[in-house]
């Protein structure tokens, strides 16, 4: 042990080989279930390790296998400082593991009898380092965390090299399946895993979406969701109101004759892969993490097109509700009269000093009081430059402005002035202002010269509290999530354990 923390660099190395063990004992998709824990066995050792806790294709499996899976956790989680979960938790990660463990055995055991090779040799020697890099980084907990889980050296050396040769074994079998399933991938994806307002939701529709939802919250957390039964329940609610929402707006748009143009779904659906293309520059890296969720880049983007769809479905809805809003000339006026600031065509023409000093900024008021030109003032703003007075933030000419331009202190002070008059201080939130006023612009406006803008000002308005409305209708759809919605993996070894006649006894471990 002492060797190993004089060397930080091998400690990584021997704890990332640790890693990949522990992922290998359960290996192919339940990541998650590796941090289960397991309760401590006072009964006897021998008997504990004999209980059979499965039948698979007439083999039986025992709890020896169980049991150094989770000395190889412990193991995992003790030299990285971590500790082992307690209460529900436990027994909640306790039969995620059971779970993973009994599909590596249905998978190798698939694998063995359509008679596929694995270099067994091979895997087991990969399993022996793996063991003595695991015994080495444990150190001195190694022997106590064993004896916790009723098994020795000698068994689990055995296991790590057993266990990786039945890992090889079962990612043959999957990616045999795989292979096979890519002819026929439909077979997985329209497969119902619930229903939004009693009509179906398939495996491909809500892994498209929930492969979005791991998306986002990676790109505003930094990592995944968390895999816990309370957040992946929020994930699937959230992933069926989204599907029921989508298709609510596209019948909408059918029911009251509302198009929705090709390309407008063509625009929406580049910036779909605009986004999806951060994450996944190249089809290859994104058929690869589709894999177990039965589908390939090609798939994603038909699920994909389905979501433009119903985006472009939304602004047709906006677009629709807003024509149908009724503005009469009474309108426009009274919306002008009301936001004659943002229309006005009056304008001032001013220079100013800036400072956030109140007393130095009645100084250059006071200066300024009798100051009757441009030319003089500009003198004063060479006096008080950010050059020559480190109090004065700003000192220039501001040109014409409207008074919407500025903020609201600024423009009313401007505004009132006369023609070739100094005012201020005027307070704002950038500072104290000295103004001198060397121009006004007096042009006669009419709301008539602004009816278009105002118009459709008055129907974006408008038609936003219609479609919030419409729109919260929409949303209110009701979900039946299955209980389990499981992946590529997981559905296909349901399948297995019928042809390989599986029975499993949970209750054991």
């Amino acid at each position: 042990m002492q060797r190993t923390q004089k060397n930080p660099k091998q400690s990584r190395r021997l704890t990332a080989v640790i890693g990949r063990a522990l992922t290998a004992v359960v290996c192919l998709g339940l990541v998650g279930a590796l941090v289960s824990g397991c309760a401590l066995v006072t009964v006897n050792p021998e008997r504990d390790r004999a209980q059979v806790i499965a039948t698979i294709n007439g083999k039986q499996l025992t709890k020896a296998v169980y049991n150094n899976t989770m000395a190889n956790t412990a193991i995992y989680y003790a030299v990285n400082g971590q500790t082992m979960p307690t209460g529900s938790d436990l027994k909640d990660l306790q039969k995620n593991t059971f779970d993973a463990v009994i599909q590596n055995q249905v998978l190798a055991a698939k694998a063995k009898k359509d008679k596929l090779k694995v270099n067994e040799a091979s895997a087991k020697k990969t399993g022996a380092i793996t063991y003595q890099a695991v015994k080495k980084q444990a150190a001195k907990k190694y022997a106590g965390i064993l004896k916790n889980y009723s098994t020795n050296d000698k068994l689990f050396a055995q296991f790590m090299q057993d266990n990786t040769v039945t890992t090889e074994y079962a990612s043959k079998a999957l990616a045999a399946y795989r292979k096979q399933l890519k002819k026929h991938p439909y077979r997985f994806l329209d497969k119902s895993v619930g229903t939004v307002d009693k009509k179906k939701v398939t495996h491909g529709e809500y892994y498209y979406y929930y492969v979005g939802k791991v998306l986002s919250t990676y790109a505003s957390t930094g990592s995944a969701p968390a895999t816990d039964r309370a957040t992946q329940k929020r994930i699937n609610q959230s992933v069926f109101k989204t599907i029921g929402t989508y298709r609510g707006m596209i019948q909408y748009c059918k029911d009251h004759h509302i198009k929705i143009s090709s390309d407008a779904v063509a625009a929406q659906q580049k910036l779909l892969n605009m986004t999806l293309k951060m994450y996944f520059p190249k089809d290859s890296t994104l058929d690869s993490y589709l894999q177990n969720y039965g589908m390939t880049a090609a798939i994603f983007r038909k699920y994909q097109k389905e979501e433009a769809k119903g985006r472009a479905a939304q602004a047709a809805i906006r677009s629709a509700l807003a024509k149908d809003v009724k503005v009469s000339n009474q309108d426009v006026k009274e919306y002008y009269e009301s936001h004659e600031s943002t229309y006005n065509p009056k304008t001032v023409s001013a220079c100013h000093i800036l400072t956030k000093d109140p007393v130095l900024a009645k100084k250059i008021a006071k200066e300024a009081k009798g100051i009757k030109t441009k030319a003089a003032f500009k003198k004063l703003m060479r006096k008080y430059s950010t050059k020559t007075n480190k109090k004065v933030l700003e000192s220039m000419d501001l040109g014409a402005f409207k008074s919407a331009r500025m903020v609201p202190a600024f423009s009313k002070a401007a505004f009132n002035a006369s023609k070739n008059t100094a005012v201020g201080p005027v307070k704002t939130t950038n500072g104290y202002h000295v103004i001198f006023v060397y121009d006004k612009t007096q042009k006669k406006d009419s709301w008539k010269n602004h009816k278009a803008a105002i118009t459709q000002s008055i129907q974006q308005n408008e038609s936003k509290k219609a479609y919030q409305k419409q729109i919260k209708d929409l949303q209110d759809v009701k979900a039946d999530v299955d209980d389990e919605i499981k992946n590529l993996t997981a559905d296909y070894v349901d399948q297995l354990k019928k042809e390989l006649h599986v029975k499993t006894y949970e209750k054991r471990i």
